[in-house]
């Protein structure tokens, strides 16, 4: 899916983003970036910022924020993939919890017919355990083919959950797998671009001790890796 992004620096760049798969931006600009992306109509935008409800219960705020437009099966499976029951839709609105009402912001915005969904720093606010529900959304999105754009303060988040990953400052820009991205340490720190943990701990035990660690976003497999060569 083509998508025209400006980060306010050069020159606008249309950027094929893979459909059906999750892809974080990494921006020096990030503001006048997601600023741009807000402007196209057809794009979904999400954060937790200013969590307004006009409706009384759930099931009515989803209602008016859709017009009564919306397909039922795909809430349906919104609600699993959340881990929340049917009895989530006639709860009063005023007795929600912080996080359920990030969870009803996400569920409403992705009721709305657009299949291109900004996620920006969703992670904001919520615990681990919310955190890998809004993992198994981003499955279900997957599945149904979406393109999912995502940003967060922790490169080590991005790093670990998304498939490919947009790079972009003054004087880089680079969008490719998120493998292929993160794992080009000299390019990232050449750049001043915010380098994973991980991606970094392997890099430096080649370059400072010459010990040659596979690259993983997993930290059991490098230290696995770490035994092998003690």
């Amino acid at each position: 899916m083509e998508i025209v992004l400006d980060n306010g620096f050069s020159k606008k760049r249309t950027v094929n983003f893979k459909e059906g798969y999750i892809n974080s931006i990494q921006s020096t600009n990030i503001k006048k970036l997601l600023l741009n992306l807000q402007k196209n109509d057809k794009i979904v935008y999400i954060n937790n910022n200013n969590l307004y409800f006009a409706g009384g219960t759930v099931f009515k705020e989803i209602d008016l924020y859709t017009n009564s437009s919306y397909d039922d099966i795909f809430l349906s499976k919104i609600l699993c993939s959340l881990e929340l029951s049917d009895s989530f839709l006639d709860k009063k609105i005023s007795f929600l919890s912080n996080t359920e009402k990030i969870y009803l912001n996400i569920i409403r915005r992705l009721l709305l017919s657009n299949n291109i969904v900004v996620f920006d720093d969703i992670f904001v606010g919520l615990d681990n355990f919310s955190c890998k529900k809004i993992y198994s959304l981003f499955n279900l999105l997957k599945e149904r083919n979406y393109v999912i754009l995502i940003t967060c303060r922790s490169v080590d988040r991005l790093y670990k959950i998304s498939d490919y990953s947009l790079v972009w400052s003054k004087s880089y820009f680079n969008y490719d797998t998120t493998d292929n991205i993160y794992t080009n340490v000299e390019a990232l720190i050449k750049n001043r671009q915010a380098v994973p943990t991980l991606s970094l701990v392997t890099y430096k035990a080649k370059v400072e001790k010459n010990v040659k660690l596979f690259y993983s976003k997993d930290v059991r497999d490098i230290i696995k890796d770490i035994y092998k060569h003690v």
